[in-house]
């Protein structure tokens, strides 16, 4: 019962206090099952709340937060876990209930056996029409997935994003190679394999006898970067070379720029901006870590950031809503909000009108999001380009592996779940004409 009281009081910071689960996390001595409690609970949370709805025929908003919590811990077990029995999660939810909302047993307990009664096929909520039961997302972000993908090709990228993608991590070039890291990893009792694309990328599968990650001594001693294959894959777009002046403007935690760096060999001079002066702390210590050279960090909103000289590369990872990772940040479908996807889609275009003055004659601009919504992707770089002639597509799919190039169209690339085993991803590589 101590793991599921830690759950509960995960799930009703988040919940009901709107804390991100990383942080609600904090120092709690989590173990595997908290973890996927946790996030499994976040990730199915409008098809749990359809079928408290469906069970009881009531609104889960009208019920009180600590009895939501619990119901909603309660249904995950049911539906969606495969290592806990119906009657262990009926039973512990009715236990939480005396700790947390003692007045609600009676409910809980019968609201729970009636979801546990019915039929394989009642439970099944894959081919339900209610998109908030059989994806999980709010029926505008299903919306924005269809307006982007077609009906027929939607639910396929709906379903990926409800698991995470792999955990890839990329080797750190400065300090070792791949072979003997993969060695290293699995002495530490990690499970490894290759990934999907990236060469310098591994999966990395953290066992019972492994430490955490942080703990890693491989990571410790700075030989690699946990980082997404296709986060990766925007460093090697970008092609930085020896000597450039590149700013990475939106950088925080510096996987990008550390990436950058190492494919320069220590030999470029790097600007790394963010607007949060806490996250600029991250991008000093993974530099260090990292045994990165070359990175100079600044606290700034690359919205009005200026500089006289000019940059050779300038990366621009720009805020977005971040639909291509839910899997691994599920409360993602919380948050976001076709609203709040129209004030994203305007700072991005802001943030690109921006910096693209600071790219030097001949110098490249690559914007890249972890989204999956054309209209912060392929939209916002076709209106860029329309708005500035100075800039024109430079294709890039020469750079590609071979199983991406098939999806490289005129200076762009996006990467989707379903098809290419990695977070959903996009972009962009623009070149500034000379004169």
């Amino acid at each position: 019962m101590e793991d599921r009281k830690l759950v509960y009081s995960i799930l009703f910071d988040c919940f009901e206090n709107k804390a991100f689960s990383n942080l609600a996390f904090g120092d709690k001595n989590a173990d595997d099952f908290v973890r996927a409690a946790v996030y499994g609970t976040l990730t199915y949370v409008f098809s749990e709340d359809y079928m408290i709805k469906s069970v009881s025929g009531r609104e889960v908003s009208s019920l009180d937060p600590e009895v939501r919590t619990i119901l909603r811990f309660g249904v995950w077990q049911i539906l969606f876990s495969e290592k806990v029995p119906d009657y262990a999660a009926v039973n512990t939810s009715v236990e939480l209930a005396s700790a947390f909302a003692p007045r609600a047993k009676s409910l809980i307990n019968a609201v729970l056996r009636k979801v546990c009664d019915l039929t394989p096929e009642q439970r099944d909520l894959s081919s339900s029409k209610s998109v908030e039961a059989a994806y999980s997302l709010k029926p505008e972000i299903y919306g924005i997935l269809k307006k982007s993908y077609g009906a027929e090709r939607a639910p396929s990228i709906a379903r990926a994003l409800l698991a995470p993608s792999p955990l890839a991590i990329r080797v750190n070039t400065l300090k070792t190679d791949k072979k003997t890291l993969a060695l290293e990893l699995e002495a530490e009792g990690f499970g490894i394999s290759d990934a999907s694309f990236m060469d310098d990328a591994l999966i990395l599968k953290p066992t019972s006898s492994s430490p955490s990650i942080e703990k890693s001594k491989a990571f410790i001693d700075g030989k690699f970067m946990v980082q997404g294959e296709a986060a990766q894959l925007a460093s090697l777009v970008a092609s930085p070379a020896k000597g450039m002046k590149i700013l990475d403007c939106c950088a925080a935690p510096g996987g990008k720029s550390t990436h950058m760096a190492a494919l320069a060999s220590n030999e470029a001079d790097i600007l790394a901006l963010d607007i949060n002066a806490s996250r600029i702390e991250l991008i000093k210590q993974n530099a260090s870590r990292l045994g990165v050279k070359g990175i100079r960090t600044g606290e700034a909103d690359s919205s009005v950031f200026d500089d006289e000289d000019g940059f050779d590369l300038v990366l621009c990872d720009a805020p977005c809503s971040g639909l291509g990772i839910m899997g691994g940040k599920p409360d993602i479908r919380l948050t976001i909000s076709y609203e709040r996807i129209v004030e994203i889609t305007a700072k991005q275009k802001q943030i690109l009108d921006n910096i693209s003055k600071l790219v030097k004659p001949g110098g490249v601009l690559v914007y890249s999001t972890c989204t999956v919504n054309k209209g912060e992707n392929e939209d916002q770089v076709t209106a860029f380009l329309e708005s500035h002639p100075d800039f024109e597509p430079d294709p890039f799919d020469n750079i590609l592996p071979d199983r991406l190039k098939s999806s490289h169209v005129n200076g762009t690339l996006t990467m989707l779940p379903d098809e290419d085993g990695c977070e959903g991803f996009f972009i962009s590589r623009l070149r500034r004409k000379n004169g």
